[in-house]
C-alpha cells in the first residue's frame, strides 16, 4: 500500500506540475497578446498624431499663402485709397478757394457801397 500511495503522490505532483506549466503558458500567452495589442494601440496613436501634425502643417502653409495673397491685395488698394483721398483733398481745397473768392467779391461790393452792412448780420440785436 505504501507503494500505491507513493504512486498516487507522484501522479498528483505530476498533475500539479502540468497544471502549473499550463497556467504559466496561458499567462505568457495573455501577456504576449496584451503586449501586442498595446503596441498596436501605441502605433495607431502615433500614426494619428503624425497625420494630425501633417494636417496642421498643411493648414499653416495654406494660411501663410492666403496671408501673403491678402497682403498683396491690400497693398494694391493703398495707392487707390491715397488717390481717392488726394482727389477729396483737392476738391475741398478748390471749394475753399471758391468760397474765399466769393467772400472777397462780397467784401469788395460792401466796400464799394457806402451804407451796406455785412450780409446776414443784424444791425440791431432785437431783430
Amino acid at each position: 500500500m505504501f507503494k500505491d500511495e507513493k504512486l498516487v503522490e507522484i501522479e498528483k505532483e505530476k498533475r500539479l506540475a502540468l497544471i502549473d506549466a499550463w497556467e504559466e503558458n496561458e499567462k505568457a500567452k495573455a501577456q504576449t497578446k496584451a503586449y501586442k495589442e498595446l503596441c498596436s494601440i501605441e502605433s495607431w496613436e502615433n500614426n494619428m498624431k503624425t497625420a494630425l501634425e501633417l494636417d496642421l502643417k498643411k493648414m499653416e502653409e495654406n494660411l501663410q499663402v492666403e496671408k501673403t495673397e491678402f497682403s498683396k491685395k491690400f497693398k494694391k488698394k493703398i495707392p487707390e485709397i491715397e488717390k481717392i483721398a488726394e482727389a477729396k483733398r483737392e476738391k475741398i481745397e478748390k471749394q475753399k478757394e471758391q468760397e474765399s473768392i466769393k467772400v472777397e467779391k462780397i467784401s469788395e461790393k460792401l466796400i464799394a457801397t457806402p451804407n451796406a452792412y455785412p450780409p446776414n448780420t443784424k444791425t440791431c440785436g432785437c431783430f
